[in-house]
């Protein structure tokens, strides 16, 4: 498993207990205050920072790519409703 994969297990796994009271459909309506709304954005500015490191260490490790679609749809869904771009990491 690359480091990308890993990297995005761990933080989807780990949504449920950091953001318990939310899911990506109660993000960008009522349900997320503005404080919160604003570190969850900040938390994926740093989970991206990360991802890019993840994806060149793979790249030189020949790995490039190896993480599966199906198990990224949250984090892409999550960043989205946040606006966070990571279409540098993952192509749409």
């Amino acid at each position: 498993m690359c480091s990308v994969s890993m990297i995005g297990d761990g933080w989807r796994d780990q949504f449920p207990n950091r953001w318990p009271n939310y899911s990506e459909y109660q993000l960008g309506y009522n349900g997320l205050s503005k404080k919160d709304f604003d570190d969850l954005k900040k938390e994926m500015e740093e989970l991206k920072t990360l991802l890019l490191a993840a994806k060149k260490f793979d790249e030189v490790t020949g790995q490039p790519n190896c993480e599966m679609e199906d198990k990224i749809i949250f984090i892409k869904t999550i960043a989205k409703l946040v606006g966070v771009n990571l279409s540098d990491i993952f192509k749409d």
